[in-house]
């Protein structure tokens, strides 16, 4: 089962409220809402994807679809962009 995990090479750190992050290869900066957030939070120690969509949904009021469809999107775009990996 793959796993989704931190690109430690990627800076973090909070900036009213939201988590910002730098990759210093790349030159690239980002800025997570508070749902990214967490997520960033929660793969600090790799997981599957149905860990972190079980998580959020015992987190947050949000139905099944929703939440797997836009977690799919979110992993999806920061995998593309480097800042989160799997395997």
């Amino acid at each position: 089962m793959e796993k989704y995990y931190k690109n430690n090479e990627i800076l973090d750190g909070n900036l009213e409220g939201s988590l910002v992050m730098m990759d210093i290869q790349k030159g690239k900066y980002f800025s997570l809402n508070p749902v990214g957030k967490r997520i960033w939070e929660m793969i600090e120690q790799p997981k599957s994807f149905d860990e972190i969509i079980n998580l959020l949904q015992a987190e947050f009021e949000v139905t099944p679809e929703q939440c797997s469809s836009e977690v799919i999107e979110f992993l999806a775009k920061m995998e593309k962009s480097g800042i989160v990996k799997k395997g």
